[in-house]
């Protein structure tokens, strides 16, 4: 039987059990539970790459796919053997619509269905796919975010951390079906 894991925060915004819930674990019965190791690597990912993120856009970040234990992981489409997600070290994202205003009202994954007319809400109307890219470009261009891999699809990001080792800035478009592309910082930037 699927356990729900304890309520802990990662960092001010970010809870470890948004990283770990799985409508696919919940289904086959797999504990998503990941070691110590594996939440110290969330933990650096939250701190390194997405608390700066979301404080940059002033939008929350609402995770799809986080820590993925190996049993998981294998049950996964396109999963990869050697993925980052079964280390803590990765995660997947879209960015909410709605503005964050502060700890009480907005955590990581949890957005207001309202703008709220204040000026931290940068861009009223953006689409999904324009909130991507907007993510996209800031964790290329903010000095303050760190990363591994970053790879944009079509309906998401996924972004690596590597807390123990050196963070290749790779940059990379999905296409969802198994495609990869590599892109230069130009071409990353350029997407559209």
């Amino acid at each position: 039987m699927y356990m729900r894991m304890q309520n802990i925060y990662l960092s001010p915004h970010f809870e470890l059990r948004e990283f770990t819930e799985s409508a696919t674990a919940r289904k086959h019965g797999i504990v998503n539970e990941p070691p110590a190791e594996a939440v110290e690597n969330l933990k650096a990912l939250c701190e390194h790459t997405l608390e700066p993120l979301r404080e940059a856009l002033g939008l929350p970040i609402v995770i799809n796919s986080g820590y993925r234990c190996k049993a998981l992981n294998d049950l996964i489409t396109h999963h990869s053997s050697q993925s980052q997600h079964v280390r803590g070290q990765a995660v997947d994202f879209y960015v909410g619509q709605g503005p964050v205003q502060g700890e009480a009202e907005a955590s990581g994954s949890k957005f207001l269905d309202e703008p709220s007319g204040k000026a931290d809400y940068k861009v009223q109307g953006e689409s999904h796919r324009e909130r991507l890219i907007r993510a996209f470009r800031t964790i290329i261009l903010d000095e303050r975010i760190g990363f591994d891999q970053l790879i944009i699809y079509p309906t998401f990001i996924h972004v690596s951390y590597v807390s123990n080792g050196k963070n290749r800035s790779k940059l990379i478009r999905g296409f969802g079906n198994g495609k990869y592309y590599g892109l230069s910082r130009t071409e990353a930037l350029a997407l559209g």
